[in-house]
């Protein structure tokens, strides 16, 4: 009977352990926790930068920010951070009315490089 009861221990404690280490996985991921613009935004006029905040400092030298709209890729430059773990970067260029998709690609504190996009709307008339 001990040997049963020590059987079952050992067990339950090989669970936790591998919860808590799936747990601390799932938390090691770089994760998004605010843009701007922000997501499903509908715009009076053009941006001037694109902004990305974080659950963790990014990898600035790994990291990227571009910017599609109706008439195609935009000139997205000068990427920082300032400090706030986030990435930063200028936008450039004529910008009409119309939908515009933001991607992003950094890596984390697990060095996995990681992408992700938004969108937002410029709609001068207020439609």
């Amino acid at each position: 009977m001990k040997d049963r009861d020590r059987s079952r221990g050992t067990r339950t404690f090989g669970s936790v352990a591998l919860l808590l280490l799936l747990a601390t996985a799932a938390f090691a991921h770089l994760k998004v926790s605010n843009t701007s613009p922000e997501g499903g935004a509908k715009l009076s006029g053009p941006v001037r930068t694109l902004r990305v905040w974080f659950n963790q400092e990014p990898d600035v030298p790994l990291s990227k920010l571009e910017l599609t709209g109706p008439n195609g890729p935009l000139n997205v430059e000068g990427l920082h951070t300032m400090g706030e773990k986030d990435l930063m970067a200028r936008v450039s260029g004529r910008m009409p009315d119309g939908s515009y998709t933001a991607r992003w690609q950094t890596a984390g504190d697990d060095g996995h490089v990681l992408t992700g996009e938004w969108t937002f709307t410029i709609d001068r008339d207020g439609r």
